[in-house]
C-alpha cells in the first residue's frame, strides 16, 4: 500500500513537549468540532465576560501611532470552564460591533496569564500573547467574525486586549469575544 506505516507504537510519535501525535490529532478533532461560546462585557465595556452579554468589550487606542492604549480585561477568570469537565479554551474569534473612525487600520493585541504572568505588560514582555491586525469600515460588509490565532488557555486564565492604530489619536473599537473549550 505505497508509503503507509503501521502504528504499532505511540513512543516514535512523541513530540518534544511529550504529547503523541494521536494526542494531537485529537487536539486538533475538538479543535475543528467543537462548540463555540461567546462572550460579552459585564459592565464598563470590560470584563468578566457573560455569555448573556451583547454588549461589546470597548478597546481604546493610545493618543500615540503605533501605540497601544490601556488594557482591558476581556475574561477575568471566573467565566471558563463554561461546560463541566472542559480544561483548556482557545480565544477564537472575534466579532467588530462598532468602531469610532471608519476605515482605519488597526492591531489587537490579546495577551493571558497562561503562564502566570499576573497583568497584561508582564504577559506581553514575555511574548505571552496573540495580535490580530485588521482594517474595519462601518458598512455591513464588514458584519462576519474573524479567526483569532492562538494557544490553549487552562480554564480560569485571565485575558486581557488592547489596541494600537497608525493615527496618533485615541479611537475606540467594539468587541465581542468568542472561545471554544477542550476537555483535555
Amino acid at each position: 500500500m505505497g508509503n503507509f506505516i503501521h502504528h504499532t507504537s505511540v513512543a516514535p510519535y512523541v513530540s518534544e513537549n511529550g504529547v503523541g501525535v494521536f494526542e494531537i490529532a485529537d487536539i486538533i478533532e475538538e479543535h475543528l468540532h467543537g462548540n463555540e461560546v461567546w462572550f460579552g462585557a459585564s459592565g464598563g465595556s470590560v470584563g468578566p465576560g457573560l455569555q448573556t452579554s451583547l454588549t461589546p468589550f470597548r478597546v481604546t487606542t493610545a493618543a500615540v501611532a503605533n501605540t497601544f492604549g490601556a488594557a482591558i480585561v476581556i475574561l477575568d477568570g471566573t467565566e471558563t470552564p463554561v461546560r463541566a469537565g472542559m480544561n483548556y479554551f482557545d480565544p477564537h474569534r472575534l466579532q467588530i460591533i462598532n468602531v469610532q473612525n471608519n476605515a482605519k487600520t488597526y492591531r489587537l493585541r490579546v495577551a493571558s496569564n497562561r503562564l502566570g504572568h499576573g497583568n497584561w505588560a508582564d504577559a506581553v514582555a514575555a511574548g505571552v500573547y496573540t495580535d490580530v491586525c485588521f482594517k474595519i469600515d462601518t458598512t455591513n460588509r464588514d458584519a462576519s467574525p474573524f479567526y483569532m490565532q492562538s494557544r490553549r488557555q487552562l480554564s480560569h486564565a485571565i485575558v486581557w486586549a488592547a489596541i494600537a492604530s497608525l493615527d496618533a489619536v485615541a479611537q475606540w473599537v467594539d468587541l465581542l469575544f468568542g472561545i471554544h473549550e477542550y476537555d483535555d
